[in-house]
């Protein structure tokens, strides 16, 4: 394995650029390093050899996180949640984050496609799983991309906005 010098890094997150969404973006340039070092999520580069050296393709980061089920019905909470008893009466239930998922303006998704990511991303939590468990996967996305990640089996939390701005999706993994 080569290791990357930091300078190199530093630069290459800099020059990472996500003009469809700027959150995916600042993330990655701001927050992704200090949420990495406190422990609250982690985050996986594609890299692409390039002449300097590499370019950042794509990313993915990974989080726990609680979502809030308050005004969602019991009966939409018991197919979020599963059947078991108590469960639609929690307003909060934990559960694994797909926290960012973007690609670099320079890439197309002929480089790297979302479904593959989506893919290593459920790859990665699958291992987690292993050994703490688990069984629901959420990501926050936009409107125009609700049909992919539908496509890709997750489905709608309900069809509300949430303040960020995302809709909440959900998909229950199949037991380990």
């Amino acid at each position: 394995m080569k290791r990357v010098e930091p300078e190199l890094l530093d630069r290459e997150i800099r020059e990472f650029s996500c003009t469809k969404d700027s959150d995916i973006e600042s993330f990655l340039q701001e927050k992704s390093l200090s949420y990495e070092r406190s422990g609250l999520s982690r985050t996986y580069l594609y890299i692409s050899p390039d002449n300097d050296g590499f370019r950042i393709a794509t990313y993915f980061s990974i989080a726990i996180t609680a979502t809030s089920f308050e005004g969602i019905s019991k009966s939409r909470k018991a197919k979020v949640l599963g059947g078991k008893p108590g469960r639609d009466t929690k307003d909060h239930f934990g559960g694994i984050l797909i926290a960012q998922l973007g690609r670099n303006d320079a890439f197309e998704s002929t480089d790297i496609g979302g479904r593959e990511m989506i893919e290593d991303a459920e790859a990665v939590i699958e291992k987690g799983r292993y050994f703490i468990g688990g069984k629901i996967v959420y990501l926050d996305c936009r409107e125009p991309l609700i049909k992919f990640y539908q496509e890709n089996g997750y489905a709608l939390v309900n069809n509300k906005i949430y303040p960020s701005g995302y809709y909440k999706m959900f998909k229950t993994l199949p037991k380990i």
